[in-house]
């Protein structure tokens, strides 16, 4: 019995050692959803959620930062298991696998507020210059909403607070729109004290979940992660995680 009960000890440190497990990911900066520390460390709500659930699964998940098109090219090279912020399109279905949807968020126009713009259709920025962040899905979403729109001059910038600070200095023209996350938005619009800048309408609902890297992906890696997420939801752990970050969190099921 004695040698039976030493046995079946090892065989379970065996399956515990199986399923340890060390990933790495990439994404960008992208307050507030993906911050630094004061140390530089990766931070933000859906840092902090991924490592969380990683801990849950006795995975040690790292997570680096560095610039979008880094990032995507390193997850469609096969140099990184996963990305962090990434969102159910056919562009991240291509390479990835996709978890659960984590947090909630939204796209939005934006204008100065002497623009006396009322938008309620994309046919109301016909012949407007209007800007957005990219590459990235933000400005595929803002191309589509303005295909076929008459005399529209797009402009990309490489990161949200340049489509900003530029929309709030009057780069574009006073009648300039911009396409942005809403809360990234609000985030520069506090940070920089664009006062000057207003919401002109919500064009989009948007969900943030994380994607692993199809040819590193360990069979049930993802169903794992996310029962993981679920057994958060259950005890309300993804619910504190997002409100401290003052992040809106998917519907739990």
């Amino acid at each position: 019995m004695k040698r039976l009960a030493v046995l079946l000890l090892a065989c379970v440190g065996m399956q515990a050692g199986a399923a340890s497990r060390d990933l790495y990911f990439v994404t960008q900066l992208f307050p507030p959803f993906i911050t630094q520390d004061s140390s530089g460390k990766p931070d933000g709500a859906l840092v902090v959620i991924l490592q969380r659930a990683c801990a849950r699964l006795g995975w040690n998940c790292n997570v680096q930062i560095m610039v979008w098109k880094r990032a995507l090219l390193t997850i469609s090279q096969g140099g990184a298991d996963g990305l962090v912020l990434a969102q159910d399109a056919p562009e991240r279905r291509a390479v990835m696998e996709l978890t659960k949807p984590v947090l909630t968020s939204s796209y939005g126009l934006y204008a100065l507020s002497g623009n006396g713009l009322r938008y309620r259709q994309p046919s109301d920025l016909a012949r407007r210059n209007v800007a957005v962040y990219g590459p990235s899905l933000s400005q595929t979403n803002c191309e589509k909403l303005v295909a076929g729109v008459a005399g529209v001059n797009t402009t990309v910038e490489l990161d949200p607070e340049t489509v900003l600070r530029k929309l709030s200095a009057g780069r574009y023209g006073a009648e300039a729109v911009a396409f942005s996350n809403d809360d990234v938005a609000r985030y520069w619009i506090r940070q920089d004290t664009l006062s000057n800048v207003r919401q002109l309408a919500e064009v989009k609902q948007l969900a943030y979940l994380y994607g692993f890297t199809r040819s590193r992906l360990k069979p049930g890696m993802v169903e794992e992660f996310n029962r993981a997420l679920d057994e958060m939801c259950k005890d309300g752990e993804l619910s504190r995680l997002a409100s401290s970050y003052g992040m809106r969190l998917a519907s739990c099921r």
